[in-house]
Order: C-alpha cells, then structure tokens, then sequence
C-alpha cells in the first residue's frame, strides 16, 4: 500500500488564536473557505471525538471524512481521515511569530481508499489535487484573516 505525505506553510498576519478559532469553528471555517461544505456531530467548535464530512466542490468534487484526535489550543490541531476515501492523519499547527503567526498544514502518511481512489494518487493527481486544494485553502484562509 502506498502511503503520502505532504506540508504547506502560510504567514498570516493574525494572532494564534485568531487563526485557531478560524479553524476550528465550522461556521466561519465554511465562511472563509469558499466552495466548502461541513457536516459534523454536536458543537459549532472543534471537540476531541468529533466527526466531520467535508464537500469541496471543482472538479472533481469530492467528499472526506475526519475526526479530531487531538486539540492543542491556539496551537495545534489533529485530525484523522476516517476511510471515506483516505485513511491517515494530517495536523495543523500555528507558531506565533510577532503579531503574526505562521501557520502549516501536514499530511501524515495518508493512504487512499478503494480501487479509483488509489489509482486517482498512483497517476500522480491526487497529491498534485492535494497540494493545490491545501494551498488555495492556506490563500482563503489568509485573505480572510487578514481583511477582517
């Protein structure tokens, strides 16, 4: 089975907390994040255990699914893919830098799900869909941040 990795990096001139709370409060997460749509079980803020599927419309449209493993407020966050249609952890993590903070994203050995999914990342689109999403998301999130 073929696993993937992957990070992308952003300076936002936002504090911590700010960049935490945009992250983990699904509301305003869909807000900043055009083209997203959010399902979750029970708080409008990320909680330990909580289950959350993602639409991300474009082309291909496509649907995940995670729960949050861990919180590290205004620090870091974790998440777990829950097999719809990858299996893995990805973790977000925010280092204040002055009045800014830098904020990455990592995919922790993710793997694909199903015969289309697998063979979507062994021609090489799924990372490279990945990487573009991550970082269109990073510019979203940024551009957001920073105007409000």
């Amino acid at each position: 089975m073929a696993f993937y990795q992957a990070s992308d990096s952003v300076v936002i001139q936002a504090p911590p907390q700010r960049v935490y709370e945009a992250l983990t409060h699904w509301h305003e997460r869909m807000i900043w994040r055009k083209g997203l749509a959010l399902e979750w079980e029970g708080e409008e803020k990320a909680v330990i255990g909580q289950k959350i599927s993602a639409r991300v419309q474009g082309f291909p449209a496509h649907v995940f699914e995670f729960q949050i493993i861990q919180l590290e407020p205004p620090y870091r966050i974790f998440m777990e893919y829950t097999g719809k249609p990858l299996k893995g952890r990805a973790g977000l993590e925010i280092i204040p830098d002055g009045s800014n903070s830098h904020l990455s994203f990592y995919w922790m050995k993710v793997e694909p799900v199903g015969f289309w999914c697998g063979l979507y990342f062994r021609l090489g689109l799924g990372l490279r869909a990945h990487r573009r999403e991550t970082q269109e998301s990073l510019r979203m999130l940024k551009e957001y941040l920073e105007k409000h």
